[in-house]
């Protein structure tokens, strides 16, 4: 999610592109020109108007498709119990000036052609735009290139009649105008908020849906090999892929790709499998150290590489898994009162990681003191937390990084029973 600077970093991101855009055309034709952000009032006109182009945010509304998204957000007690984000569309007017016949026209249509031409803020241009140097000081907004949602921009064709309200309203000399949307800016708070234990059990003799897969060969669900219950993958986890068609012949793997970290893993599945069912291990962190730094927590599309013999290769459907991290406490057992927890964490964090991880300590969310992620790449990252006023008793402890939780419980036996880890446990007394 973004900050509270998410709606200038937009205007600044737009305005730097019809810049950089304007430049690349040599317009030297029509004179000097700039680009502003400027409401309209304060913009002169007249004889000695000036050739510019000005980009006004006249208006935002609620994004109805995240509208209601964490909502509740507090409970009966008015306890804040989630960050709901402010889920905004922006709406702005690309107005053109000319201090000479056609200036304005030209100015507008180049801009137009442009913002036709990108119809969505990447995030390496937001990265480039909002990163250091920052264009608030030092504020910074480049956590709007993280945000799940890609900011779109889209034309709005406004009547005459809407147009002439607009105008009316800022009192200003209408100019050649056009309208369009960005969409959507999340603006979420980094308020503390209880993070509850998670449920081990829902009813009885809970076996969850069955995904039935159509040939040819086609994924369904990619699930921890330890219980289908468990929400997420661990680095050294068995894993087991359910499609259909899966006994092919030819060469077959798994293709690993997390599309925010940039980073793309391939695995060779265990032998044998079945036509529904194949089973595969993530490299082991302790073993295989090289996997700290080419595996992220986060989000990972899943797809099987077919190769057949003498054919062209070809990918199956993607489907979704999450990374959990996995981690190690220290100490886990101390006296009640202040204390300074040690968490290392594998694999290693990212440096984007850094200003979105918390430490869940029983229902309480902290934020680290320090973060150390040394430069060999072999090593994982060490973090320490500061507990204050802990009360005697056991403290359940997970690591959330992008709102991915560890792992803090174990499965055990056939069918599978879920005790709480007593590695992740800190005991007070």
């Amino acid at each position: 999610m973004s900050g509270p600077l998410a709606i200038a970093a937009v205007t600044a991101v737009l305005k730097d592109m019809l810049t950089m855009g304007l430049m690349a055309h040599d317009l030297s034709s029509i004179g000097s020109y700039a680009v502003t952000a400027l409401p309209p009032d304060r913009i002169p006109t007249g004889h000695d108007e000036p050739n510019q182009l000005n980009l006004f945010l006249y208006h935002l509304t609620p994004n109805l498709g995240w509208r209601n998204e964490g909502l509740p957000s507090r409970d009966g007690r008015g306890n804040r119990i989630a960050n709901a984000p402010l889920a905004l569309d922006l709406h702005y007017l690309l107005t053109a000036y000319g201090a000479a016949d056609l200036n304005a026209e030209v100015l507008l249509g180049f801009a137009m052609q442009m913002l036709h031409e990108t119809q969505a803020l990447s995030r390496a241009r937001l990265r480039q735009v909002l990163g250091p140097p920052s264009p608030f000081g030092t504020l910074s907004a480049v956590d709007l290139a993280e945000q799940i949602e890609i900011v779109k921009i889209a034309p709005v064709y406004l009547n005459t009649e809407e147009l002439s309200k607009l105008w009316t309203a800022m009192q200003s000399r209408y100019r050649p105008t056009m309208a369009y949307t960005v969409s959507v800016v999340l603006i979420e708070a980094d308020a503390p908020v209880p993070a509850p234990p998670p449920v081990l059990k829902r009813g009885k003799d809970d076996t969850g849906a069955s995904v039935l897969g159509t040939p040819p060969t086609t994924l369904a669900r990619i699930l921890p090999g330890a219980s289908d219950l468990l929400p997420a993958m661990r680095l050294g986890d068995e894993l087991r892929l359910l499609g259909s068609s899966l006994d092919v012949q030819g060469t077959l793997s798994a293709v690993f790709e997390n599309q925010q970290a940039g980073l793309s893993s391939t695995l060779v599945p265990q032998a044998p499998g079945t036509s529904r069912q194949l089973n595969l291990r993530l490299p082991d962190p302790l073993l295989d150290a090289g996997a700290l730094d080419a595996w992220a927590i986060g989000m990972y599309g899943v797809a099987l590489q077919v190769e057949p013999p003498g054919d062209t290769a070809w990918r199956t459907n993607s489907v979704a898994i999450a990374l959990a991290p996995r981690i190690e406490v220290s100490p886990l057992d101390a006296p009640a009162g202040d204390l300074t927890l040690t968490v290392v964490c594998r694999p290693r964090l990212q440096p984007r990681q850094h200003a979105r991880v918390r430490l869940l300590f029983g229902s309480r969310t902290l934020a680290p003191e320090t973060i150390d992620t040394p430069d060999t790449p072999t090593e994982p990252t060490t973090l320490t937390f500061k507990v204050k006023a802990a009360p005697p008793g056991d403290h359940l402890v997970r690591l959330r990084v992008d709102g991915i939780d560890s792992l803090p419980v174990m499965a055990t036996g056939e069918p599978p029973r879920f005790d709480f880890d007593p590695s992740q446990k800190v005991s007070l007394t």
